[in-house]
């Protein structure tokens, strides 16, 4: 692990990451078997005390042959009365509402917003667009729900991290396409060092392909496994048509991260849209990939997801 100029804190977690790694061992395990046990295992070695002043429960969506699992998150003071959509990270294959509850209870608490974690279909199981699918299931669930669940309503926000701000991205692309579909409204994305196209050739992607945590290698076997009928939306930054029609947007990118130059980029090519949606750029000095999911570790990683809250608050503010 190449620690060079990461945060301390953050660079402790990796190696503790790696250790772990080394001292499980899944012979009866396939790769995707195995990583998604690892990435429950490091959830459990960070978890500690739940913030306090946070009402989880779950929840279900069902859909035709298929359930939706789902996860509030309610701050009790302070509360905004709005609603964020989370979707985890995880390369479309890893990550869980369990991997993630630090990081939704922090998102609670930093912006006042109900956060909902929706546990969508991972491949290799399921291919594209079934994730997007889910994801549009659960926004038309809270536009249905209204006045039934207190966090059910008719204008959201979205978000995600890593594969989940590529399928945040793409759900809010879709729901530009198609605009007579009833559901909640995207009001605006908070997107965390998303995915955006494969198979990139840049500084980042050649600076951090080794030692930083996700490697260039893996990125893009995740994007070999994701598949994809609707060749469109698997690259929604190339829906150009769409792209000026986007809610106010926040990217936030890590400084020593392969998807640090693609997910700038994109920022980039939305703020030189001539009538496109207001765009706030930032980068995340000192972190690698993931540090939102394992903030607890880091509080420099706390402060940057604090950073980017105030930030979607801010760029939802110039658009009101």
């Amino acid at each position: 692990m190449n620690t060079a100029l990461i945060d301390p804190a953050l660079a402790s977690c990796l190696q503790r990451f790696v250790q772990l790694d080394a001292n499980t061992p899944t012979p009866n395990l396939d790769y995707v078997q195995r990583r998604r046990l690892l990435s429950e295992l490091q959830a459990r070695t960070l978890r500690t005390q739940p913030l306090p002043g946070i009402s989880v429960h779950n929840h279900y969506v069902t859909e035709e042959g298929r359930e939706i699992a789902l996860r509030s998150y309610m701050p009790s003071a302070q509360a905004t009365g709005e609603t964020l959509v989370w979707l985890h990270g995880g390369g479309w294959m890893v990550g869980s509402l369990d991997t993630h509850d630090d990081l939704c209870e922090h998102l609670a608490h930093y912006t006042g917003h109900t956060v909902l974690s929706v546990h969508y279909r991972r491949t290799p199981e399921n291919s594209f667009p079934a994730a997007v699918d889910d994801a549009q299931a659960v926004l038309r669930w809270l536009y249905q729900m209204q006045g039934v669940l207190p966090f059910a309503c008719q204008k959201v926000l979205l978000g995600g991290d890593s594969a989940g701000g590529h399928l945040a991205l793409a759900t809010a692309v879709r729901a530009v396409q198609t605009p007579q579909d009833a559901h909640a409204h995207i009001q605006a994305l908070l997107l965390l060092y998303p995915c955006i196209q494969p198979a990139q050739d840049n500084d980042s992607m050649r600076r951090f392909a080794q030692g930083f945590g996700l490697t260039g290698a893996a990125m893009q076997q995740y994007w070999d496994v994701l598949g994809g009928a609707d060749e469109n939306l698997r690259t929604p930054s190339l829906c150009l048509d769409a792209l000026p029609l986007l809610p106010p947007t926040v990217i936030m990118t890590a400084s020593h991260d392969v998807l640090r130059d693609e997910a700038e980029d994109f920022a980039h090519q939305l703020q030189a849209l001539p009538q496109g949606p207001s765009v706030c750029l930032q980068r995340a000095e000192g972190m690698v990939h993931g540090f939102a999911r394992i903030l607890v570790s880091s509080p420099a990683a706390r402060q940057h997801v604090y950073t980017a809250c105030s930030l979607l608050e801010q760029v939802r503010a110039t658009c009101a």
